[in-house]
């Protein structure tokens, strides 16, 4: 059983409303390395105005990332999947952005990029790993 599969099984039995985001989840996991289409996220949200869907899909993967479950480049590509929905989304007078969904998904951008010209820094140690350790301490998860 991967790490990924680990999660799901623990994430299942959290509560209620996250089955729908597991078992989201479970399917994002099986067709990695291949990336969530547009059509993928309406199937699981049901459009992409779905604010909670965003937001609780989020929470999960800053979870177990932070629970060392998932992997980076998953949660990071996977958030970046849900930010082309959200941005799919927009429109006239629905150009709100999910919280904590948006929080989530800067801290995971705030990985890929190194700040220093020759890459000697981690930034995935450096910004990824505290802002995720501090959204789970302060949403209590």
């Amino acid at each position: 059983m991967t790490l990924q599969q680990a999660f799901i099984r623990k994430a299942s039995g959290r509560y209620k409303r996250t089955r729908a985001i597991s078992e989201f989840l479970q399917f994002a996991i099986s067709i990695c390395p291949d990336r969530l289409t547009l059509d993928d996220v309406v199937r699981w949200a049901g459009g992409f105005n779905n604010h909670d869907f965003y937001n609780t899909a989020a929470v999960e993967i800053a979870v177990g990332y932070h629970r060392n479950e998932l992997g980076y480049t998953f949660c990071d590509g996977l958030m970046n999947d849900l930010w082309r929905a959200v941005l799919e989304g927009f429109g006239p007078g629905t150009n709100q952005v999910p919280e904590p969904f948006y929080e989530i998904y800067i801290a995971f951008d705030a990985g890929e990029y190194h700040r220093r010209p020759d890459k000697s820094d981690d930034p995935v140690a450096e910004f990824t790993n505290p802002d995720i350790a501090e959204l789970v301490t302060r949403l209590r998860l």
